[in-house]
């Protein structure tokens, strides 16, 4: 199956982080940002520590403005 003559975009792990928060706070309005502590808090205690870490900064850009001007990365030193 091709899409798009072949070419396929496949998103950033920054960049899904970012498209999880909006997800996330459109569905859970303010609930958002505990929805993910929580799930955040929960694979922490089954040893899932990069899922941790992920649902962390899912819960750090939702608590962010809106205008979300630049993505905290995940991986530093690498720019956006």
């Amino acid at each position: 199956m091709k899409l798009w003559g072949g070419v396929m975009w496949v998103p950033t792990q920054d960049e899904a982080v970012l498209i999880y928060a909006r997800f996330l706070k459109a569905r859970h309005g303010v609930a958002a940002s505990r929805f993910a502590r929580k799930k955040a808090s929960a694979l922490q205690d089954e040893g899932d520590l990069e899922g941790y870490k992920i649902w962390n900064a899912v819960a750090d850009a939702v608590d962010r403005p809106a205008v979300w001007p630049q993505p905290r990365l995940l991986d530093k030193g690498r720019a956006a």
